[in-house]
């Protein structure tokens, strides 16, 4: 009997997105979604990995011949260690969401960089001439704060609770962010600064763009992590999580007066059908990815 495209058999191949937790992602309907359309023998499965093993979980995927790996919250940066070779965006921001698995090698990408400039690009807004304030400095920090430079962002402020690891993803991605340029850049690099929660007002003031890059927002019960009266009413507020949609950042940024706000879903699209495109090297169905992903049945509320 022939093979459908949904049928299950000896010749499926595995694509697994690894973190810790993962119960909250829509990343498997909405993939799952795709490599339908795209008639491949493929299914995209959510493992929830301790940090400890998230190495044993990409060997393991390894030698079973899985075809890739997404890695989340809290594993981008520890994918990269274990990665046998990295794209030039990967070793640039020391940080990967995408891993191929080809030959016995663990090939290791990051799309996040092109996930957030689409993902602003769609909302009308960009980095170019824009000051930019930042939260947090993990995998998906590294991505924003990269592409941020790149696209000419005047003023960039990171805010993260340990200072000093800031400072050191800033100056890194400061000496080495132009090698993701593969047209050099004409632009000056932006002034940066890092600080602390407590030092965030000014910074907020004058931001254009603020960016929540931390997972503080993924519970009904977190905190925010500053006073929302600091938002400036003309800043756009973009918060990286999705679901729920609507985070208590996104809520209260409204409350005070920021009209344009938006969370995370554009960004986990483009990296998402990046991503496909780097495992199957051909385009991914986009717009039917987009209208997947924004399913009500895939998303919480708080």
């Amino acid at each position: 009997m022939p093979r459908t495209r949904n049928m299950i058999d000896s010749e499926t191949r595995l694509i697994a997105l690894l973190g810790w937790p993962v119960t909250h992602s829509a990343s498997p309907q909405f993939q799952n979604a795709a490599l339908k359309v795209m008639s491949v023998n493929t299914l995209y499965l959510a493992f929830g990995v301790p940090p400890e093993q998230l190495g044993d979980a990409l060997r393991g995927l390894r030698a079973l011949g899985a075809l890739g790996a997404n890695c989340t919250i809290p594993h981008k940066e520890a994918a990269f260690a274990l990665c046998d070779w990295c794209a030039p965006e990967a070793r640039v921001i020391e940080a990967v969401n995408t891993v191929r698995f080809h030959e016995g090698r663990m090939l290791g990408y990051n799309t996040d960089c092109y996930g957030i400039a689409a993902a602003l690009a769609e909302e009308g807004v960009g980095f170019h001439d824009a000051r930019v304030v930042v939260l947090g400095a993990g995998g998906a920090a590294r991505a924003i704060v990269a592409q941020a430079m790149l696209d000419g962002a005047t003023h960039l402020t990171l805010v993260n609770r340990t200072v000093r690891r800031g400072e050191q993803l800033v100056l890194h991605l400061l000496e080495h962010c132009r090698q993701l340029d593969t047209q050099a850049c004409t632009h000056p690099l932006p002034q940066c600064q890092v600080i602390g929660y407590d030092e965030i007002k000014p910074a907020l003031a004058d931001a254009d763009i603020l960016i929540n890059a931390t997972s503080v927002g993924m519970r009904a019960e977190d905190p925010l992590l500053f006073d929302a009266t600091f938002l400036n009413p003309r800043t756009f507020v973009y918060d990286t999580i999705y679901n729920p949609p609507q985070t208590r950042l996104l809520i209260e940024a409204k409350q005070n007066g920021c009209a344009k706000t938006a969370n995370g879903l554009g960004m986990l699209l483009h990296q998402g059908a990046r991503a496909l495109e780097i495992w199957f090297e051909r385009a991914a169905p986009l717009e039917l990815m987009r209208k997947e992903l924004l399913q009500p049945r895939l998303l919480r509320r708080v």
